[in-house]
């Protein structure tokens, strides 16, 4: 039960919410970079910025984590750096239709499946390979299966997730330079015309709620379904809602002070932070080699919120001490070179 709850909690109020709220972030970071196109010497920079942010991703993909998401991030900020250039409107009108299309690219297979049959699938599950890693005793050795094994992965999964983050973030990315210079984006709690923010993203969690109960059997599902119709539908209204959840989460932050005192040094160093879970998470899964894809998801999730806490104290003591993180210090030097 405690596994079904904290799935639940997830999928309704966090899931996707958070990767929206980075790529709308994103979006602006490229405005305040790259400014409006206009100026060339601020253009050459964002570009550099998005190349060693690439190289960054290929290490991190390669070595650590096979999810990274900096090259996909790079690359789609690269495609869309040209787009500065539109008027706050243009941005939210083809950001907004652009991210309906990539829902549906994303969702295809599924949406004919459902017209055709009335089904996404037949039968009741959905088959699932088991992953093992034969890994010897030795730390050493075990290390470097992880990361052979890890790079293999990451080579694989890159096509699949190169097109949804084009496909998805980058028209998120158009939407938040949109919100941005329409003056709803940063202190939007002040701004009457952010009020359906919150509303919007309580009316997303709402209708994924019965969704997420069905998937774990807590709620008994329509008659006729599979299980993979309704897994089908949740992370699709889920991907359709993210970034009215992502507004919602952030109409709350800038709307609580502590929390934004709470949040702002983790926010400074991000990319550090991102870095050093996939460090930890590599060297802990190369000394506990039987954990590595195996973990129940309360118990993975017990495991990521007191690294969390401690990545937001230690990086309130280093914002403290005057210094930037590591990673954004040598990201900034590597960019920011004449």
């Amino acid at each position: 039960m405690p596994d079904r709850l904290a799935w639940i909690g997830v999928q309704v109020a966090m899931q996707g919410r958070f990767v929206a709220l980075f790529s709308l972030l994103f979006g602006i970071s490229m405005l305040w970079v790259g400014g409006d196109g206009r100026d060339r010497r601020k253009s050459r920079r964002l570009r550099r910025r998005l190349g060693w942010l690439a190289l960054f991703g290929i290490v991190h993909g390669m070595v650590l984590w096979w999810g990274d998401i900096l090259l996909p991030y790079a690359l789609t900020g690269l495609v869309i750096s040209p787009c500065r250039r539109w008027s706050g409107a243009r941005l939210l009108v083809v950001g907004s239709v652009a991210y309906l299309a990539g829902v549906a690219l994303l969702r295809m297979d599924g949406l004919v499946a459902l017209l055709g049959t009335g089904h996404v699938a037949y039968g009741g599950q959905v088959a699932t390979v088991p992953h093992d890693i034969m890994l010897a005793t030795h730390y050493p050795a075990a290390l470097a299966g992880l990361v052979g094994e890890n790079a293999r992965d990451w080579l694989q999964a890159l096509p699949v997730s190169l097109f949804a983050v084009m496909v998805t973030s980058g028209p998120l990315m158009l939407i938040g330079m949109g919100l941005y210079r329409s003056g709803c984006f940063l202190s939007c709690a002040s701004s009457r015309r952010c009020v359906w923010f919150l509303p919007a993203g309580i009316g997303v969690s709402l209708v994924l709620l019965p969704l997420a109960l069905m998937q774990v059997r807590l709620c008994p599902a329509w008659s006729g379904a599979y299980p993979a119709d309704v897994a089908f539908l949740l992370a699709t209204i889920r991907l359709l809602g993210a970034p009215f959840g992502a507004l919602a989460w952030l109409w709350l932050v800038d709307r609580i002070e502590w929390l934004q005192h709470m949040l702002a040094p983790i926010g400074r160093v991000a990319l550090s932070a991102y870095l050093g879970q996939s460090i930890v998470a590599r060297l802990g899964f190369a000394g506990m080699p039987h954990f590595y894809g195996t973990m129940d998801y309360a118990f993975l999730m017990c495991l990521t919120v007191p690294v969390v806490l401690f990545q937001v104290v230690v990086a309130r003591i280093w914002y403290r001490s005057g210094y930037t993180g590591p990673a954004e210090a040598l990201w900034r030097f590597l960019y920011l070179r004449p």
